[in-house]
């Protein structure tokens, strides 16, 4: 058995406390992504309705009902042109008051902080503006996507 860090302890406490402080202002009239996960081997969970926020760089998934939170609490991120592309090395999932960290294989997230669509690098697609995709892949062999829009950006 291995011994977790104070500061792991302690990073996993603060995500647990802005995820009890975003689930009590989740506006579901506003939310507006999708999540999938992918379990190896067996069907997609999808969940509709998801809020998204960004409160001061990191970033928050909220189900509808508010049982359940991604953070990607850690991530290094570039511009390419008006889209952030983060590469996520720490996210967790909160659910019953407990963050539980994702052993994460991969995973890359894009934002579009602007007003308007976006077109992506070396794609012909474009990012809409607010927009967000996400994917990450764990080393049990899980993918998660998300595609929205986001609620609500608070910087600090």
């Amino acid at each position: 058995m291995h011994r977790k860090s104070p500061a792991r302890i302690a990073s996993v406490l603060a995500i647990a406390a802005a995820v009890l402080v975003c689930a009590s202002n989740v506006s579901t009239a506003r939310a507006s992504g999708t999540i999938v996960i992918h379990h190896q081997g067996k069907t997609a969970d999808t969940y509709e309705d998801v809020d998204i926020r960004v409160l001061s760089g990191e970033l928050f998934l909220t189900s509808d009902d508010g049982d359940g939170t991604f953070v990607v609490n850690e991530a290094a991120c570039s511009y390419q042109g008006q889209i952030i592309v983060c590469y996520p090395k720490s996210v967790a999932l909160v659910q019953d008051g407990e963050a539980h960290l994702i052993d994460l294989a991969s995973g890359t997230i894009y934002l579009n902080y602007t007003d308007a669509d976006q077109k992506m690098s070396w794609s012909s697609s474009k990012l809409p503006s607010h927009g967000v995709l996400l994917s990450f892949t764990t080393k049990a062999g899980t993918f998660v996507t998300l595609r929205g829009r986001i609620d609500q950006v608070v910087r600090q």
